[in-house]
């Protein structure tokens, strides 16, 4: 009885974590799916909205939450850190660096080879295109580079291990990361879908860096952020 109880107990646990493992995801891939149905309607909600303080803010956000800049800031962390024998924080501002520039570069794969218009782009013909537009090859066309967006997809993998390794308090890192998606809409250069595709790759990515190579690297830098004698 006693061991029937047992594998009952071990059965529900298993399948809770199951569901708090897939679950997100599962919930992601939904809002995906129907972002692609409000495209349109945000596109007209912002050339309905174009105000020039925004659009400045909006291009704030977008320079400053680029990938060369947010490894800029990775780095002073990572000195800051270093100074400080804090060992916590060099993990963390490693793994940022590490889940934003893998995350960059497969948002970068994919966008690449969907060679999808970007809501600016007046010269295409149709907004899915592949790698070739008739005999036009757009791998180098980034007006053909919309899905997913990079901006976005660097972003939430980024902030999204400060998220990760403090679910309490890191709220705030995913509010800039929404924030810069929020500029790549409001400039007119990325469509919905794109930033909630991007947005999930990256939270994945820096849910798997955290998760997977967070203890390693923490191992790894004992030899490095030896405490002052």
């Amino acid at each position: 009885m006693g061991n029937h109880q047992s594998n009952q107990d071990g059965q529900k646990a298993n399948q809770v974590s199951a569901v708090r493992r897939f679950g997100p995801l599962i919930i992601g891939i939904l809002l995906c799916a129907l972002s692609f149905l409000f495209d349109q309607a945000v596109i007209d909600w912002v050339k309905a909205h174009d105000w020039k303080t925004f659009k400045l803010f909006a291009g704030f956000l977008s320079f400053w939450g680029d990938w060369p800049k947010l490894m800029m800031f990775s780095c002073l962390g990572l000195a800051v850190a270093w100074v400080a024998r804090s060992r916590v924080v060099g993990k963390v501002f490693l793994c940022m660096m590490i889940a934003g520039t893998v995350s960059g570069a497969l948002v970068s794969s994919v966008r690449v080879l969907s060679g999808r218009a970007r809501p600016n782009n007046t010269e295409s013909m149709q907004e899915w295109n592949g790698l070739w537009r008739g005999h036009q090859f757009l791998m180098f066309k980034n007006s053909y580079h919309s899905f997913p967006s990079g901006h976005t997809g660097v972003a939430f993998a980024f902030f999204g291990v400060l998220f990760f390794a403090n679910r309490q308090r890191g709220g705030w890192a995913l509010l800039v990361a929404a924030a810069i998606a929020w500029s790549r809409i409001y400039l007119n250069v990325h469509h919905l879908s794109d930033v909630v595709a991007g947005a999930l790759i990256g939270l994945l990515t820096a849910a798997i860096v955290w998760d997977r190579l967070g203890p390693p690297i923490e191992r790894y830098l004992d030899y490095f952020f030896v405490p002052r004698k």
